[in-house]
């Protein structure tokens, strides 16, 4: 089985929850059959800033196993701005990997 936390099925969980996707602004959605909420931090120094959204994912179809994720993107720049470092990564909070990847697969193509 292909690992959860590739890039390609964060970006697929992305583009699922984000189509339709909230307002501008909008902190927390539903699409999907999930429930979205997103937090955003940041930290301004005087030679690099640090840029962290983290979009957690909670199942809400009844009659199915729950599961809850979260999506930590990172964005680290330097004093003018250059980026010096950005990545995104999954954690799997609650659930199993299988219900999330089977959710992925039923709903990439709508």
């Amino acid at each position: 089985m292909l690992r959860l936390s590739r890039l390609r099925n964060i970006n697929d969980i992305e583009a699922i929850v984000n189509n339709p996707g909230p307002v501008l602004g909008q902190r927390s959605w539903k699409a999907r059959g999930v429930a979205c909420l997103l937090e955003r931090h940041v930290y301004l120094g005087a030679n690099y800033s640090f840029h962290t959204n983290v979009l957690q994912i909670t199942s809400e179809i009844s009659g199915q196993s729950s599961w809850r994720a979260l999506i930590i993107s990172e964005f680290w720049e330097g004093k003018l701005g250059e980026t010096i470092h950005s990545t995104k990564w999954l954690k799997l909070m609650e659930g199993k990997s299988t219900d999330l990847l089977k959710w992925i697969k039923e709903n990439r193509d709508l």
